[in-house]
C-alpha cells in the first residue's frame, strides 16, 4: 500500500490479523502513534513506514518476544521518538528477538535509542542518521554488533573518535558516519578494512596521520574524507 496518499492513523484493524507477515504504508500521509496492538501481529516478518507523519515513541513491544518472526523494521523519516522504549531486562532484548535490518533514520531519537538497538546483537543493518545522538561510539561495539555489514550514524552530533574495536567487524561493507563531531586520527586499518566497500567519514574534525599508507582494500569505492583540520597525506 506504498504511495497512496493515505491519511489518519493506521486503521486498527490491520492489528487483528494474526497471520499477516508484510506490512508495507511507504510514503504516505499517516499520522498519530504506533499501537501497542501491533502485539497481535506475531507472524509480521517486515513493517515497513517511512515517510509518513508518525510521532511519539515506538512500542517496546516491537523489541520483544511479542513479535518473534520480525526481522525487517523501515521507520525513517518521520517524526518518532525514544519515549518509554527502556528495557528492564536488555539480554532478554537479545534472546527474543531475530531483527536483522533496523533502519531508524530521520527521526528525532536520541542517546538511549542507540543504547538500547546495540543489545541487538543479530543485527545485519543498522541505520540511525539523521537523529539526535550525542555520545561516543562505544569502544565494545565489536562485541555489541558482531554481525553488522551496514552502520549508519551520520549526520548526528556523536562524539569522540572511530573505536579501534571496529576493526574487528569482519562482515562490514559500509560505514557510514559523516557529518558529526568525531576528533582523533584516521589509522591504516580503516582505509584497508577487508571487505569494506564504502567509507565515509568525512565532515568531522578527524586527523590524517601521516604514516596511513595507500589503502590495498580494492574492493573499495565509495570514500569521503573530507575533514576540519585534515592534515597529512595518503602514502602512493
Amino acid at each position: 500500500m506504498d504511495e497512496n496518499n493515505f491519511n489518519g492513523c493506521i486503521p486498527p484493524q490491520l492489528f487483528h490479523l494474526p497471520l499477516l507477515q508484510n506490512l508495507y504504508f511507504d510514503d504516505n500521509s499517516l499520522s498519530g502513534q504506533l499501537s501497542t496492538e501491533i502485539r497481535n501481529l506475531t507472524s509480521l516478518q517486515l513493517l515497513s513506514l517511512p515517510a509518513n507523519h508518525l510521532s511519539g515513541s515506538i512500542p517496546p513491544q516491537l523489541f520483544h518476544f511479542h513479535l518473534p518472526l520480525l526481522q525487517y523494521l523501515h521507520l525513517d523519516d518521520n517524526f518518532l521518538n525514544s519515549g518509554e522504549v527502556r528495557p528492564d531486562d536488555e539480554e532478554g532484548i537479545e534472546n527474543t528477538t531475530i531483527l536483522q535490518d533496523l533502519s531508524l533514520s530521520r527521526n528525532k531519537f536520541l542517546d538511549d535509542m542507540l543504547l538500547l538497538v546495540l543489545c541487538l546483537k543479530g543485527l545485519n543493518l543498522l541505520d540511525l542518521s539523521y537523529n539526535d545522538l550525542s555520545m561516543e561510539i562505544p569502544s565494545e561495539i565489536r562485541n555489541l554488533l558482531p554481525s553488522i555489514s551496514f552502520l549508519a550514524l551520520s549526520d548526528n552530533r556523536l562524539t569522540g573518535g572511530i573505536p579501534r574495536s571496529m576493526q574487528k567487524l569482519n562482515n562490514m561493507e559500509g560505514l557510514y558516519l559523516q557529518n558529526n563531531l568525531l576528533t582523533g586520527e584516521i589509522l591504516s586499518w580503516l582505509l584497508d578494512f577487508e571487505g569494506l566497500r564504502s567509507l565515509y567519514v568525512g565532515g568531522n574534525r578527524l586527523i590524517l596521520k601521516n604514516s596511513v599508507e595507500r589503502a590495498q582494500n580494492n574492493n573499495l569505492f565509495g570514500l569521503s574524507l573530507k575533514c576540519y583540520g585534515l592534515f597529512g597525506e595518503v602514502i602512493k
